[in-house]
């Protein structure tokens, strides 16, 4: 499998994020080869798809065939190893939850060499990354330091005591074994919020903050002078060290995904398109009290739009805007006068007027 069949698969579960899918991709390939640690750090506001991708990740692997010692994946919450990592469990809970993972994956079939190789070649993704900084408010943040440290152990091709699970003679039993973490494929993710801030900072010292105004269609053609700011094309290496990520613990990353804002179309698609997206749900809610609830194309793009200006909440924005309106809506329906008679059904449409009613 190539790394562009990869992306492939990716992308059906991915909007708008093509260039991180694509670093994502090359690194789940060196991983399945076996060619190098490909370790991926994600930076990217809230709600830009970091988990998206990481859930896309798992649905690959539950459903390649031929690479099944590959299918244990993790997620984990960096808060916790912070915690942990103070009482000095740290490097025990994140293999452990491996071996657990492989043992649910194989169930009776885990023979103890099967789930060593299952767990030395797992993907632990670490969530909140951005949370462990040694440095918070100008001083030494001791959880954090520790927590880089400990995931660092982890990333150095180090061998690890594990209790693995394994079933042999038809009983469960363990054994403390070492396992060597040079396969383990390790992607970390965070919004590194006071980031965005830091560089754009710096940048508008540089550069005057009058450079970043735009000029930005709007969904009815017409152009809005907006503050357009490209973060990842002024992110260096440099400044996530100055955020608090040691540089020893970022060396250990292949590579650094950008995840960049929505666009207004990619919005859209999310809004109406993606699996559980709000859209359809909204519409199956009607459907149960006998109403068939359309939105015009306009109204769909003025949503999408207010959602984009909330930049720190990205796709999270759309739920948002399109709750207010819904709100209104929701509780009785035929109350509103809003619901219209429309070849023998009960019709209500979601109007540009709606969308920008108080």
């Amino acid at each position: 499998m190539t790394p562009r069949e990869i992306f492939t698969i990716l992308s059906e579960d991915v909007i708008g994020q093509e260039k991180a899918l694509q670093d994502m991709s090359v690194a789940i390939y060196k991983h399945l080869i076996e060619h190098s640690v490909g370790n991926v750090l994600m930076i990217g506001n809230s709600g830009t798809g970091k988990t998206t991708i990481m859930q896309a990740a798992e649905r690959f692997f539950s459903q390649a065939q031929g690479f099944e010692k590959f299918s244990t994946i993790i997620r984990i919450n960096a808060n916790l190893v912070a915690d942990l990592a103070s009482r000095g469990k740290q490097t025990n809970v994140v293999m452990d939850r491996l071996a657990q993972q492989t043992v649910k994956i194989l169930g009776e079939k885990a023979e103890l060499e099967t789930v060593r190789d299952y767990v030395a070649h797992g993907i632990v993704c670490v969530d909140e990354v951005d949370k462990i900084r040694a440095v918070v408010g100008g001083e030494p943040n001791v959880k954090g330091i520790i927590a880089q440290d400990s995931l660092l152990t982890l990333m150095e091709n180090e061998n690890v005591q594990v209790e693995i699970p394994y079933f042999e003679a038809g009983g469960w039993h363990t054994l403390t074994t070492p396992i060597n973490t040079e396969h383990i494929l390790f992607v970390a993710g965070g919004a590194f919020e006071e980031l965005y801030d830091q560089v754009f900072n710096r940048a508008s010292e540089k550069s005057g903050a009058d450079s970043f105004w735009k000029l930005v269609p709007r969904a009815d053609g017409t152009l809005e002078r907006r503050y357009v700011f490209d973060f990842g094309s002024h992110l260096t290496q440099e400044d996530i060290f100055d955020y608090g990520m040691t540089p020893q613990f970022l060396s250990r990353f292949d590579s650094t995904i950008m995840l960049h804002d929505f666009s207004v179309p990619d919005l859209v698609k999310i809004f109406k398109d993606v699996p559980g997206a709000i859209w359809p749900t909204a519409v199956g809610y009607f459907k149960h009290g006998g109403i068939t609830l359309t939105i015009t194309e306009e109204a769909t793009f003025l949503i999408a739009e207010r959602a984009a200006k909330e930049n720190r909440l990205g796709a999270r924005a759309l739920r948002e805007v399109f709750g207010n309106i819904a709100k209104r809506l929701e509780f009785d329906p035929m109350a509103t006068g809003l619901v219209r008679e429309q070849g023998g059904q009960q019709v209500l449409e979601i109007t540009r007027e709606m969308v920008e009613a108080p």
